[in-house]
């Protein structure tokens, strides 16, 4: 998987949870790397994007452990950043299941469809 594409799979993953958990960290979080605030679809927060692509591997990202890679990036974002995602990490060990993430792979897939990424990242 191409980098923004697992980005955007990730992001979903996360605005899924957001709307289960509603945990500020989280909200302030997405909204910084929110591919849906701009009209050219990036994040405006290029660090994370950045950070991800470090952490979790983008290439080897797939449907089966889009979980695991998302749990661990939050933990190092809390580590690094003083985030608290522990909820947010709960829902997703716990709750997250196959059709959310075949919904938010779908999603991701519509985003990075609809503005050309593969021609940027």
């Amino acid at each position: 998987m191409k980098t923004m594409q697992s980005f955007l799979f990730f992001f979903y993953i996360l605005d899924q949870g957001y709307n289960q958990c509603k945990n500020d960290d989280l909200g302030g979080f997405l909204g910084a790397i929110s591919p849906e605030m701009w009209e050219d679809g990036q994040s405006a927060d290029k660090a994370v994007l950045n950070d991800w692509e470090k952490i979790s591997n983008p290439e080897t990202v797939d449907m089966k452990n889009i979980i695991e890679r998302a749990y661990t990036f939050l933990g190092c974002y809390e580590q690094e950043f003083g985030y608290d995602f522990s909820e947010t990490k709960q829902w997703i060990w716990e709750t997250a299941d196959k059709t959310i993430v075949e919904k938010a792979y779908d999603e991701a897939q519509l985003m990075y469809q609809k503005f050309q990424y593969a021609k940027l990242v």
